[in-house]
Parts: C-alpha cells; sequence; structure tokens
C-alpha cells in the first residue's frame, strides 16, 4: 500500500498551502458523506485528522488512477459552472452565487484564458431581487486547469514523483525567474502541490469592480473543524457576492462566520484578503497589486455586522435599455460607505475615519454628486450612529450636530411661513454651507470654528450642554482633529433632512422646544 501524509504544519507551508490542505479536508468529508455516490470515490483511501491529510493507494503505479478520479469528483462542472463540492456543505449556493464566485476565480487563481476552457457564448441568467429582476452572465466552461492538474503529480507510468513544478497558473506569485534558466523553475513535493491545487476548494474569490479580483485566503488551524465549517465562508446571496476592497470580502466573511457561532470552532481567526489588479506596465494581467491580513477583534465584527445588514448593495433600476425595445435592466449599486467602515475597522482604526474622502472630490471640492449618492446611506449611518462607542464624546459630538440641525431646520421653517419650496431652498442651501465649512477645514482653529459657529447660530444646545465635559476634550485636542471634521461631515450625512408633514412642521416642535429648558440648576 502506497501512501502520502500532508501535514498541516510541516516546514514551507504557507497561508495559501494550508487553506489548501483545509480544502482537501472538506472534500473529503464530501466524499465521505452517505449521500455522496461511491461511484465518485477515487479506488484508494482517504483519511483526516486536526492536523494531517493522509492518501493511500494499492500500489506505486496506481497513484495515477487515484489521483485522476479525486481531481476530477473535486474538481467538477455543472451546467457550464465551476463545480466544487467539498466546499459547498450540504447545499450547494444558488447558480448567481456560483457565477459570481466563478467570475471571482477568473480573476485571480484562474485568470489566464488557458486556465478556462468555454464553449460558445456566455450564458446569461436572470433572478429577482427588491421586486426587479438582475441579469447576469457566465462563461459556459468545459474545463479548466485543475480538473487535470492531477497529469503533473504522475509519471508515463502513474507512480507519484519526487517533485512537481509549480507554475503561476496553479499558485499565484510562483513563478519561473526567466526561461532560459531552467534553475529557476519552482519545485516542491507532490503533496505540498496537492495542497496549493486545493486552495481553489479552501479559499473564494470575488470580482472587485469590472478588473480586479480579491482572493480570501483562511489561516486554517485546524482541519477536521475547517472541512465541517468550510461552506459558511461563501457568501449565501447574490448581494453579499459584491464586494468593493480586500478588507470588505474579508469582514464580510469572517462576520458569517461569526453569526453561526463558528469563528472559535473553525479555528479561523485571521484571513488573508489579495487584491489582484491590472498594472500600468502589464494591462493584460493581473497581478498582486495589495495583500492584506486581517485579524479582527469582536468589536470589530459587531460594528461590521451591523454595516454588513445596514449598508448592503441596493437594486437600482437603468435609465436606458441594453438594446432598443426592451426595459430598462436593474442592476446592483454597492454602498460608498462599507468599503470605508471595513478598510478602517481590519486596520484597527475608528470606523469613520476618512469619511471627508466620501463628500470631497480629490481636487479638494465638495462633490455634489457624491453628496447625493451618499443620501442613499441615511439610514445605515444612523443605525450605525446608534451603536456602542469606545469614544462616548465622538458620539456625542454627533448627536450635537444633529440637535443643532434640527433646530436651524425649525427656526427655517417658522421664517418660511408655511411656504414648502422656500424652505426646501433654505435648507438645501444651508446644508450646503455646513458641508463647505466642514470639508474645506484645513487645520484645528477651522474646525473648531465652524462647529461653534453652527452651535452659536442654533443655541441652545441641550445635547451641547448636557454633554460639554465630553466634546471639550475632543475640541481641544489638536492631533485628532481630522477625527473631529469626520465626526462632523459624518453627522450632516446621517442627519435624514426633514420635510413638511400634514400638519405643516416638517419638525416634531416637542424636540425643538425641549432645548429650551434649562434643568441646570
Amino acid at each position: 500500500m502506497e501512501e502520502l501524509t500532508i501535514d498541516l504544519f510541516e516546514p514551507g507551508m504557507s497561508p495559501l498551502h494550508r487553506a489548501g490542505l483545509g480544502g482537501l479536508a472538506a472534500t473529503i468529508r464530501w466524499l465521505d458523506d452517505e449521500r455522496t455516490p461511491a461511484a465518485r470515490r477515487p479506488p484508494g483511501k482517504l483519511s483526516y485528522d486536526d492536523r494531517t491529510v493522509t492518501l493511500s493507494w494499492e500500489s506505486p503505479g496506481d497513484a495515477g488512477a487515484f489521483l485522476q478520479k479525486l481531481y476530477e469528483s473535486a474538481f467538477d462542472l455543472d451546467e457550464g459552472l465551476i463545480h466544487l463540492p467539498g466546499s459547498y456543505g450540504a447545499t450547494p449556493p444558488e447558480e448567481p452565487v456560483k457565477a459570481a464566485l466563478q467570475a471571482g476565480m477568473s480573476q485571480t487563481i484562474l485568470q489566464f484564458g488557458p486556465n478556462r476552457k468555454a464553449e460558445g457564448p456566455p450564458r446569461i441568467g436572470r433572478y429577482e431581487a427588491d421586486e426587479k429582476t438582475v441579469s447576469y452572465q457566465y462563461q459556459n466552461l468545459i474545463g479548466y486547469t485543475h480538473r487535470s492538474a492531477w497529469k503533473d503529480l504522475v509519471t508515463s507510468k502513474g507512480t507519484l514523483r519526487r517533485w512537481v513544478s509549480i507554475s503561476g497558473t496553479i499558485a499565484p506569485g510562483f513563478v519561473q525567474r526567466h526561461v532560459a534558466f531552467p534553475d529557476t523553475t519552482i519545485q516542491q513535493p507532490p503533496g505540498y502541490a496537492i495542497a496549493l491545487h486545493f486552495a481553489l476548494v479552501g479559499t473564494f474569490a470575488l470580482s472587485a469592480g469590472a478588473k480586479g479580483g480579491v482572493l480570501v485566503v483562511p489561516d486554517v488551524e485546524a482541519l477536521r473543524t475547517f472541512a465541517k465549517r468550510r461552506a459558511l465562508l461563501n457568501p449565501n446571496e447574490p448581494k453579499y457576492c459584491r464586494i468593493s476592497s480586500p478588507a470588505d470580502a474579508v469582514l464580510q466573511a469572517m462576520v458569517r462566520l461569526r453569526k453561526h457561532g463558528a469563528q472559535e470552532t473553525l479555528g479561523v481567526r485571521r484571513c488573508l484578503a489579495v487584491l489582484f489588479a491590472s498594472q500600468s506596465w502589464n494591462e493584460k494581467q493581473k497581478t498582486r497589486a495589495a495583500v492584506l491580513d486581517v485579524e479582527p477583534d469582536e468589536k470589530a465584527l459587531e460594528l461590521f455586522d451591523v454595516a454588513m445588514h445596514e449598508l448592503p448593495p441596493r437594486v437600482a433600476q437603468a435609465s436606458k435599455p441594453d438594446k432598443k425595445g426592451e426595459e430598462p435592466g436593474a442592476f446592483w449599486a454597492d454602498s460608498v460607505v462599507r468599503p470605508l467602515i471595513a478598510e478602517n475597522l481590519a486596520r484597527g482604526q475608528p470606523w469613520f475615519e476618512d469619511f471627508r474622502s466620501l463628500i470631497v472630490a480629490p481636487d479638494g471640492k465638495t462633490d455634489e454628486t457624491r453628496v447625493r449618492i451618499l443620501s442613499y446611506e441615511q439610514k445605515g449611518l444612523a443605525t450605525m450612529i446608534d451603536q456602542d462607542w469606545e469614544e462616548q464624546g465622538q458620539k456625542k459630538l454627533v448627536e450635537a450636530v444633529h440637535a443643532a440641525m434640527r433646530r436651524q431646520f425649525y427656526m427655517i421653517w417658522k421664517d418660511a411661513a408655511g411656504n414648502n419650496a422656500a424652505y426646501r431652498n433654505r435648507l438645501d442651501r444651508q446644508m450646503q454651507r455646513w458641508r463647505l465649512a466642514f470639508a474645506g477645514a484645513k487645520t484645528p482653529d477651522d474646525v473648531r470654528n465652524a462647529l461653534t459657529d453652527m452651535w452659536s447660530r442654533s443655541a441652545p444646545n441641550d445635547v451641547l450642554k448636557r454633554a460639554w465635559s465630553a466634546v471639550l476634550p475632543l475640541l481641544c485636542n489638536d492631533a485628532h482633529w481630522k477625527l473631529n471634521r469626520d465626526l462632523a461631515l459624518l453627522a450632516l450625512a446621517s442627519y435624514s433632512n426633514p420635510k413638511p408633514d400634514d400638519q405643516g412642521s416638517p419638525v416634531d416642535e416637542s424636540d425643538v422646544d425641549a432645548s429650551d429648558v434649562d434643568d441646570e440648576p
């Protein structure tokens, strides 16, 4: 009996190797499931424990037949889509999700054209979301590199090779230094090569924009638990297949683990997110543009859990049809706030840091188009503000700005004497003045002047009066003046502009009158 054992913590096993070994364990778990047809199982033995995977076959020359069956079962195709049963658990994802995962693979591990063999034009599918019909497309594949990668592991006689050449088409970043020098080829033992092949199962990838992709690599610590919970890493709805950055992708995955109470038992406290993007010197090939190592604490995951569900992509209706005579289609419009929150939490920064970048264009001027897009996320921002804050003074500063806005809007309404058009015009101009004042602030004094001017023109402010002892240290701390500026702009963006109701007043007068009461002795 021939036997090959692969150790999770053997020297030279990188995070990609370990994720791949986890993918192999998850595949073996699927093969062992009683619902899996016996014909899918290789002619040999497969087993794993928390640390090792062991593959066995009858005689040295049987390695080829064993590995061929294993690879063809593990790397399958279903109606033109890549089908990786080891990564799905009991229930495979819906077709739109599988199509999104395949698109992510084609932007990362399977980015090279020869890695994917397609037949005919791309297939088009449709699904319903928010009472709108969203279309998607995917390549109709008839094969891909991993299905036949077992051939690199064995000799012409079917025996296992001692060393296997590793190419960048299987493992991103593993490249021969120069084609003229064979010695620069990267070679590894067959167990390491198998782990890299099964990285397609142990990781997942999603498209990030039209020309990039993000590969999420979980840092596997225990094979049994990873094999059991691997499916939780995958997005389970089309809207969660929309990601904007490496941080966004990896935190969404870790929130899914947390939601199922599996973060500890899965043994994944840390993930790598690798961004693949075209560079100016080679627009045809996507290279590793950035690598983010994320190990968030529980508080960061709690906050991003809220952001993930309160600031999701929304389905928007196109203004024009793709073809003449057709109805305008629908598309996913990504959140502009959630990626910023993800980046901050992944790097251990306050979730609102650099909020100004969502309002100000690269030339330093406020961008009304960005402001309009941001208005779709007022409700989600308000929910984020309602969460627990480590610095209560920061939350109180936002609430004090809200209180000033509420009173100012009430005064504008009173002056407009019931003229709704005049009220709306004056409200919009006031909002623009505040945005210009805060976004244009370049020094600590500029921020302080803008805040105190706002509060003085909207006095009395009961929130500020009660929380002055917490807000004052923020205003006096020149080292954090940019955070104060971000907080003020966050307050403006999260306050829902009041509209006149049936009774006339757009603001609850009791809320405003309460600010006139001085309950201090």
